[in-house]
């Protein structure tokens, strides 16, 4: 800490700094019960569909700025803002907190996408960058609220990639990484978004964890026998089958779990009837990403990507006729995470 308070007060910041997070696929709960001192453990990879870009330069005054900036964005911007000041920027003198915020893009929010932590952690390092501290993303995260039942933001904005976290010791702010791996490159993710409907967020968030029943112990340990025996052999020898086999085994623990807090193991039934409609096409692998409703199909090449989607519009179209049809993206890994420009 006393690094970052020479640096901050020896530097007139002068340069522009752009940073650029991916969007990331939250795939399931490693143990929600806690039964043996850990919480949570989360398993997920970052997609290059999405991505959350903010660029920070000097002002005469504290400006937010961007296209389609909404107040609430605007405001939640402003709240990073005041924390970063108050702790990692503490000893930032006021004269040099006058910048402009621009906000270029955004994940869209409450989506399942992880909006809020790349949110929180893209502000977050681009004030550190423009004032010169050197502060790890983590120890980022830990001072803005972020990671509190999942890592997987936080490291995906590291490394990007597949990542499982270690869930939290009790008093533990930020998860450790238990594995990190590219994620590989031909295969294909199809994201089906419902634009109508929102995931669990906020205050009703943390309702549900506290309402919902304990978490069967022999769940946890299927689960966690499933991504060790499993979901990490079909990486490394990239079988698209067996990973997506595994996330759909994953899916339906967690999902039948949430159920009674989200609708059913799905949240949108939009959602739902398309990927029921891609397994029975034979499809194996599908999923909710954290609360949704964004739902995610696991392919192994473009071709079959396009050959998904083609199909999976003709049967919204003639499923939904109200017109509030899923979207369909073909979107695939990004491995590399946050990328951080500067230029004086």
């Amino acid at each position: 800490m006393k690094q970052q308070t020479a640096e901050a007060e020896s530097l007139t910041a002068m340069s522009s700094v752009t940073v650029q997070a991916p969007a990331r696929l939250h795939l399931g709960f490693l143990d929600l019960n806690a039964e043996i001192g850990r919480k949570f453990g989360s398993i997920g990879v970052a997609i290059n569909s999405h991505h959350t870009i903010i660029q920070i330069s000097p002002a005469e005054n504290f400006l937010i700025q961007g296209k389609d900036l909404t107040d609430n964005l605007k405001l939640k911007i402003r709240q990073i803002c005041e924390r970063f000041y108050e702790s990692i920027g503490s000893q930032i003198p006021s004269a040099n907190r006058c910048i402009n915020i621009c906000v270029k893009q955004t994940i869209p929010e409450h989506s399942g996408l992880g909006s809020g932590t790349q949110l929180a952690l893209t502000v977050g390092t681009a004030l550190a960058k423009f004032h010169g501290i050197s502060i790890s993303t983590p120890s980022i995260a830990k001072q803005l609220g972020r990671g509190k039942r999942s890592g997987i933001g936080i490291a995906t904005f590291d490394h990007g990639g597949f990542v499982i976290d270690g869930g939290l010791k009790p008093n533990q702010t930020v998860p450790p990484i238990l594995a990190h791996m590219d994620y590989p490159a031909d295969w294909k993710i199809v994201l089906v978004m419902d634009p109508h409907h929102q995931g669990i967020h906020g205050t009703a968030e943390v309702q549900a964890f506290h309402e919902l029943p304990i978490f069967p112990q022999e769940n946890a340990r299927l689960i966690s026998h499933l991504t060790l025996m499993c979901l990490l052999p079909a990486l490394i020898e990239k079988s698209c089958d067996d990973f997506g086999k595994a996330v759909t085994d994953i899916q339906a623990l967690i999902g039948d779990h949430f159920a009674k807090a989200q609708g059913g193991r799905y949240t949108s039934k939009r959602v739902e009837s398309c990927l029921l409609e891609a397994q029975r096409l034979g499809h194996s692998g599908v999923a909710q990403s954290s609360w949704g409703p964004t739902g995610c199909i696991f392919v192994e090449n473009e071709a079959k990507a396009k050959q998904l989607i083609e199909h999976l519009t003709q049967f919204a179209k003639t499923t939904f006729s109200d017109g509030n049809a899923p979207i369909f993206i073909q979107t695939s890994a990004d491995n590399h995470g946050a990328v951080i420009e500067s230029s004086m």
